[in-house]
């Protein structure tokens, strides 16, 4: 038996759950308030504050005066604080948004004294394969958790080893975060229950301490501890009581890479099920949270990538406010959307913020580049790291079609009627209050005429010539002199340029910005051509069939029929846990189908598929679906660009029913597949079609994706966490079941078809009905495609060019940027910003195998960790390689 227990006081500290966050930080402070207290009146007590800093941060929000009380704290080892902001979900947020987390986090903690040097991951709905790589890259090389630890670990420790190779130590919380609460429970009862605990926890320990975690969720020190095992000590014949942090127990064990290759070796992604439940549901649960925070992500990346190579201001202060909104809204009770209305409400505000942070950046260096090129270019940025051939969405004026270049594909009039009333003379100066400088109608006047009983202002995109607002007042008030009586009507029209939306091809290279404008478009190489209900290029063909569903096939003779069906299922579970009844009440075929072919290429081809289906309205009493029907009214739009491989798609829909789950289904072109891979937080994970059970819970193969899901010979490409599961379907090729939305009333369940206790408790969440809620998915489809493609597609599909009219006098010539780039291998460029005086590039190789970075770029690049140390200094980029799943930092000074 071991002969020492090590206690570790601790609280685990959910943000915002079934709280919002302010309710929470009410019951935090009081928490905090005591137990700085208790740890000034015992030196010999230890605290570990949860491994996030967002918990010290708020506290210290409302007490700054307690300030320097922490400080001497952290400083004496007495309380451990860090490495990361926030304890997020690590699969609903993307790889950089978890980098950011411990930048955040190791800041914060380092001014308060001293950053905990473990990955603290207690309570995550499973594990990022990823994780490894990324806390070692911050010197991190101790972790703990709990779930998603696969079976056949039979020891408190072993060594988590990510894609690439990199390993960290992990003590494995087998019997939870709270597992040393039983020994305190009775009073008077610890000379008997620490034995016992030590013997029981003998064979995951073969003679090291014992590891006893003294917390739970939000839970207050004991005040008494140090009283308690002092008096233990003197009087029990039973193993050693000592109390540490986190930090001060693990520290006794060695990290190097000899002593990690000893250890139990637990390759990538942890989401079994064996030993504690891994709630899968709440990947699907509330999708449209999970959108926006990929959104947000997205244009947060792209404004750092802009802002590095044109920008000319300091934006760093947004660019902090803005990630950190972002990384407090990835805690594993906030993105998930598991929690009560009010704290998806919350979380949802906060992603917006740093969304609109990320958009007020772009548009203000988006700005200062439109001035160097006159009205009649626009200018286009490539956010990704891949030159491309692109399509923009433009407005044209005056439009001459036999003017036009071959690259522009003309789309539908705008209206050119802006306002037509009937007014007053006495009612004419109200017009002055539309008038903003020389906005009116969200356009430019660019002139106005007066007749005898008549105004009719002239507007436009951009402002031409000058704009006398003085002269025009002046006019006016001459007319309302003239009509004594004020009564004499005017017609007021506001007529704007005859205009249209336009799409325009450009040639732009990675991260780099060009001009280009209706007639120097390049023509199309590979024209979009639409016949009945077929699209098509060289890569792909698309034909809608008769019942809505689409047959893609590719240019190598690969194909699938059936794509984008759709499959309602009724739902009785929870936020956590998806819920199945009766597989009979399934819908799976529409009432109604109606096609239409809106745009006709060369550039783009866009079919519209309408469908109905009649739903089940809710579930009854007795977990059956209603015979009572409402219309669920679907509009999916499928979209090929000149020269992709791959097939958008848009899926729209109004909620209208209750306690269901709808998926969208792609067939793989394959059967009885053994296997699945999808990518996410920089790696990509291989899974099985069975999950490993062993707990109270029944492991449902449904799995989160990212980036990518692929199954057999198809690859569907995602902008969001998504769900997805390879279901089989009778006489049919397996397929790839994608959840769109589900729809639930509960944030837990007491009985659950799936699962054997509660996730929380039995509180109603209406809004996770999403009733009258619209919800829109986009993803897109290959067949027949390698996994470089599929890596390099997904990167463009998350990365549309962004583009502004020129607002310049003349044709002109943009600035030079600072950064020349030229991506070439199958790498991907993650993240480009400035740090410092520095330029930094992170570039991650999705593949298994090595690959060539390829990348040609002025200047010495030196190779760093995650936190800018330098590894390796001037880097032959060009001819550098990345190992299978491996992550790679560049950093150069600025001055180049």
């Amino acid at each position: 038996m071991s002969t020492e227990i090590v206690v570790v006081p601790h609280t685990h500290w959910d943000r915002e759950w079934y709280e919002p966050h302010d309710v929470f930080r009410l019951r935090l402070v009081h928490m905090l308030d005591r137990l700085i207290e208790t740890l000034e009146s015992h030196p010999a007590y230890r605290f570990t504050l949860d491994g996030q800093a967002a918990a010290i941060e708020d506290y210290l929000e409302m007490r700054q005066e307690n300030r320097d009380r922490v400080v001497a704290l952290v400083e004496r080892g007495q309380l451990s604080i860090g490495p990361f902001l926030i304890l997020l979900d690590e699969f609903g947020c993307d790889g950089e948004t978890i980098i950011r987390n411990l930048e955040l986090g190791r800041a914060a903690s380092a001014q308060l004294g001293r950053i905990m040097p473990v990955g603290y991951l207690p309570d995550m709905f499973g594990h990022a394969a990823q994780m490894p790589q990324i806390l070692a890259g911050f010197g991190i090389r101790h972790s703990a958790l709990w779930r998603g630890v696969p079976a056949d670990v039979s020891t408190h420790a072993f060594a988590w080893v990510a894609p690439n190779g990199d390993a960290v130590r992990c003590e494995y919380l087998f019997d939870g975060y709270g597992n040393g609460l039983d020994m305190f429970a009775l009073p008077g009862q610890l000379p008997h229950l620490a034995p016992d605990y030590a013997s029981r926890s003998e064979s995951w320990y073969q003679g090291d301490p014992v590891l006893a975690m003294l917390g739970t969720d939000h839970s207050a020190p004991p005040e008494d501890l140090v009283d308690v095992v002092t008096a233990y000590g003197s009087a029990a014949q039973g193993p050693l009581l000592s109390i540490a942090t986190l930090d001060e127990h693990l520290s006794r064990y060695a990290t190097d890479d000899r002593t990690l290759a000893a250890l139990p070796q637990v390759h990538g992604e942890m989401r079994s099920h064996a030993r504690g439940n891994l709630l899968p549901g709440v990947f699907s649960i509330r999708t449209n949270l999970k959108r926006e925070m990929a959104r947000s992500e997205q244009a947060l990346t792209v404004a750092e990538r802009l802002d590095l190579v044109y920008g000319t201001r300091d934006h760093r202060a947004f660019f902090d406010t803005a990630w950190y909104r972002l990384v407090e809204s990835t805690a594993h009770d906030s993105v998930t959307g598991c929690g009560v209305d009010a704290t998806a409400e919350q979380v949802g505000t906060r992603i917006h913020t740093a969304g609109h942070i990320a958009r007020g950046v772009i548009d203000s260096v988006l700005r200062d580049l439109s001035v160097a090129v006159s009205p009649e270019q626009h200018v286009v940025f490539n956010p990704s790291g891949f030159a491309r051939r692109a399509q923009v969405e433009v407005t044209l004026h005056d439009v001459d079609a036999e003017a036009l270049s071959p690259g522009v594909q003309l789309l539908d009039p705008m209206p050119t009627v802006l306002g037509d009333e009937q007014m007053s003379t006495a009612d004419l100066p109200r017009l002055l209050r539309r008038i903003h400088g020389r906005e009116l109608f969200g356009q430019q006047i660019n002139g106005y005429e007066w007749g005898e009983r008549s105004l009719r202002f002239r507007v436009a995109e951009s402002p031409v010539g000058v704009w006398d607002l003085t002269a025009f007042v002046a006019e006016l008030e001459e007319r309302v002199a003239a009509d004594a009586t004020g009564d004499m009507i005017w017609r007021v029209e506001t007529i704007a340029d005859p205009r249209r939306g336009a799409l325009l091809a450009v040639d732009v290279a990675g991260l780099a910005a060009t001009a280009v404008g209706k007639a120097d478009a390049p023509a199309p190489v590979d024209p979009i051509q639409v016949h009945d209900r077929t699209l098509f290029n060289a890569a792909l063909t698309a034909t809608v069939n008769e019942d809505g569903t689409v047959r893609i096939s590719g240019a190598d003779g690969s194909s699938i029929d059936g794509a984008l069906a759709l499959i309602d299922e009724g739902d009785c579970g929870d936020s956590y846990n998806y819920g199945p009844v009766d597989a009979a009440s399934a819908i799976t075929a529409p009432s109604a189908v109606e096609i239409s072919v809106l745009e006709r290429g060369p550039l783009r081809g866009r079919i519209r598929i309408r469908r109905v289906y009649d739903l089940p309205e809710r579930l009854d009493g007795d977990r059956r679906r209603s015979p009572a029907t409402v219309p669920l009214v679907t509009e999916t739009t499928i979209e090929l660009r000149e020269g992709e491989r791959f097939l958008r798609v848009a899926i729209d829909y109004v909620n209208t029913a209750a306690d269901h789950r709808l998926r969208v289904l792609v067939p793989t072109g394959g059967t009885d597949l053994e296997f699945s891979q999808s990518a996410g937080q920089y790696g990509t994970t291989v899974r099985g079609r069975e999950a490993e059970g062993g707990w109270g819970e029944f492991p449902l193969p449904t799995y989160p994706a990212y980036r990518f899901a692929c199954a057999g010979s198809t690859a569907v490409l995602v902008q969001k966490l998504s769900e997805y599961e390879v279901v089989s379907t009778a006489g049919a090729p397996d397929a790839l079941a994608v959840t769109l939305s589900r729809s639930v009333g509960m944030m837990s369940v007491n009985v659950h078809p799936l699962r054997d206790e509660p996730a929380g408790s039995e509180v109603p969440v209406p809004g996770a009905q999403y009733l009258g809620v619209a919800v829109h998915t986009d993803l897109a489809i290959m067949v027949g495609a390698d996994d470089a493609a599929v890596v390099r597609s997904a990167d463009l599909f998350r990365h549309d060019p962004l583009v502004m009219r020129g607002t310049g006098g003349a044709f002109g010539t943009l600035p030079q940027p600072t950064l020349s780039f030229d991506l070439t291998g199958d790498t991907v460029l993650e993240s480009a910003r400035r740090v410092a005086s520095e330029a930094e590039l992170r570039f991650v190789n999705y593949l298994e195998d090595e690959r060539d970075l390829r990348l040609v770029s002025a200047g010495e690049w030196n190779r760093v960790d995650l936190t800018g140390q330098v590894l390796e200094r001037g880097v032959r980029t060009g001819d550098a390689s990345l190992a299978g799943g491996d992550i790679l930092t560049l950093r150069r000074t600025m001055d180049v």
